[in-house]
């Protein structure tokens, strides 16, 4: 961020009622996590305007145990800390909360200590750290302005405190050297084994081009003292007159070969990555990486099993009235993991999802003792447990209402009953404005390959759909083809989208006011698709806009007027191959 941002509400998903159906083995929860469940009032809702998240009870709960919004960290005896700054009268502090059940109960707020009576300073919180010591690291902004024009007048340093007896007194606060005046944010900090402690940043620089750059200072005495560093990461990435370009915002963490890995934002669609492998005094040149993510910082931690996690705003920056473009760009949090040192991952889940004109941004993670992850996303405090990134089933019947599709800046989808008086609910899909998108989007598991079936029927008077997959969120009402995108047209008839932009018919028709069974299995290594219509080859695509996997489905109206009629969606089966 350029300055501090203020806290954002997101809803995050209840963890009561039953989820989707798997086949996957169910987790035992622990009494912690129940506890959670129980205090998560949230979840007695089934309305629309809460997202639901996850595939069933437990999966992410909000806490509500402590109206604390701070960031989060494990402590060395197992004690979980979350902690921010705040003003008493003229004074500065740093303040925490503790709790030694997982979440389930947190102690009073306490006062660590004062920041320094700098006039005109703003203490702000970001990145936390216990290093091999157990010594206690906390840093954040020292912020006094933001001048992109006289960029001289910027002044924002970075501030470090440090305590070596587990909270009980810390050394005085200072400023971390990093050779430039002014730092936006602060996201990460981490150790290397060679006990090198790293604190990440980006610098406001005189470039005309790509004006963020990342740089890592470091301590190599546990934080006694802090050197510069030496070597910076900058990309150029146009927009001289932007001051949201460059290498902004970068988190970093050492992989099992040694090598330090660094990802900063920026604002061109990708997060972007630089490898050191000399204990972070060079880095290589950065390139984009596999993450789509607009003006967003990330979160990354290893896991206490050695699995990598990351945590990022996984959308496209197009907005579409009345949601602003800034919005769009952190609509959703997602989550992913890799067993392999980065080279795959899976999940891509949504984590945070917003239902309104706001957004979910600046994650913070720690692990609980009890293998729950707890996160801070703009305020909101959630947990969630690793294993829900594994998964590679997901099935959606409509059991609780509309709450898992994300409907932004669109009207006429709703949950209702049957048409065929059935018990359950199904999704509905009409457009009842002309000049108002009627769309929908539902996120489920990564997978490079995989199977996704929808059981939907078109009713009499349809004026037609797009359906489409893709890596990442974006509004479903932007008209975005992205991956395999098929079409329905007015007289349901199937349509593939073919080279140059030309739609292809296919054999297969849907009959108005019947059932029927969609089925698409997808191969991006081979970037290909076989579409099925009840259970009938009726084309093969070609995967145009090529994506390492898919983990969106997407429908939108293509009515050019009202649409009365429009189509019903029965239910949503994915298996996938990450």
């Amino acid at each position: 961020m350029i300055v501090p941002s203020a806290l954002l509400l997101v809803g995050l998903a209840g963890a009561h009622g039953e989820g989707a159906a798997s086949t996957q083995p169910a987790r035992q929860l622990d009494q912690s996590t129940l506890g959670l469940m129980a205090l998560d009032k949230d979840s007695e809702s089934d309305t629309a305007a809460e997202a639901y998240l996850g595939d069933g009870p437990g999966d992410l709960v909000r806490v509500k145990t402590t109206a604390f919004a701070g960031f989060p960290l494990a402590l060395a005896d197992g004690t979980v800390m979350m902690w921010s700054t705040a003003k008493r009268g003229d004074k500065q502090v740093a303040r925490a909360v503790f709790s030694r059940n997982n979440g389930l109960a947190w102690s009073d707020a306490v006062d660590w200590f004062e920041f320094p009576n700098r006039e005109k300073a703003q203490w702000t919180g970001g990145a936390s750290l216990v290093d091999n010591k157990g010594y206690i690291h906390l840093f954040g902004l020292e912020y006094y302005q933001f001048d992109f024009k006289d960029r001289s007048k910027a002044k924002s340093p970075l501030w470090h405190a440090r305590s070596r007896d587990g909270g009980k007194t810390w050394d005085p606060v200072h400023d971390v050297p990093f050779g430039f005046g002014y730092t936006g944010s602060s996201n990460n900090a981490f150790q290397s084994r060679t006990g090198r402690i790293f604190a990440p940043l980006s610098a406001l620089s005189n470039r005309r081009t790509g004006v963020w750059v990342s740089l890592c200072p470091y301590s190599d005495d546990n934080g006694a003292t802090w050197k510069m560093p030496s070597g910076e990461v900058a990309i150029n990435t146009g927009a001289a007159d932007w001051y949201e370009s460059g290498a902004a915002e970068p988190v970093g963490i050492q992989l099992t070969d040694g090598r330090i890995w660094l990802l900063p934002r920026s604002q061109d669609g990708f997060q972007w990555e630089s490898f050191s492998s000399d204990d972070g005094m060079t880095w290589t040149p950065a390139r984009h990486s596999r993450f789509v993510s607009n003006q967003s910082a990330m979160a990354v931690l290893r896991l206490k099993d050695g699995r990598l996690l990351l945590l990022w705003n996984n959308c496209g920056a197009e907005g579409l009235p009345p949601i602003h473009w800034g919005n769009a760009e952190r609509a959703v949090l997602a989550a992913a993991i890799s067993d392999d040192e980065g080279k795959t991952w899976r999940g891509y889940r949504e984590v945070a999802r917003v239902t309104t004109n706001a957004q979910v941004s600046y994650p913070y993670v720690t692990q609980m003792p009890n293998g729950r992850l707890i996160v801070n996303a703009a305020g909101v405090i959630a947990t969630f447990h690793p294993e829900l990134l594994s998964r590679t089933e997901f099935s959606e019947t409509f059991d609780r209402g509309s709450r898992r599709w994300s409907t932004l800046a669109s009207e006429g989808v709703s949950a209702v009953g049957d048409p065929d008086g059935g018990a359950g609910k199904v999704l509905k899909m009409v457009k009842p404005k002309a000049d108002v998108t009627s769309a929908a989007c539902l996120n489920f598991p990564f997978g490079r390959s995989g199977t996704i079936t929808i059981a939907l029927r078109n009713e009499h008077g349809f004026q037609g759909a797009h359906l489409t997959l893709s890596d990442h969120y974006d509004l479903p009402g932007l008209s975005r083809d992205a991956c395999f995108p098929i079409q329905i047209n007015p007289k349901g008839r199937i349509f593939l989208n073919g080279s140059g932009g030309s739609w292809l018919a296919t054999p297969g028709d849907l009959t108005p006011a019947k059932w029927h069974e969609l089925k698409l299995t997808w191969d991006c290594p081979n970037h290909e698709a076989l579409l099925e219509l009840d259970g009938v080859e009726i084309g093969r695509l070609h995967q145009y806009v090529c994506t390492d996997g898919i983990c969106y489905l997407r429908i939108r109206s293509t009515a050019a007027t009202i649409d009365k009629a429009g189509m019903y969606v029965k239910s949503v089966k994915v298996t996938v191959s990450p």
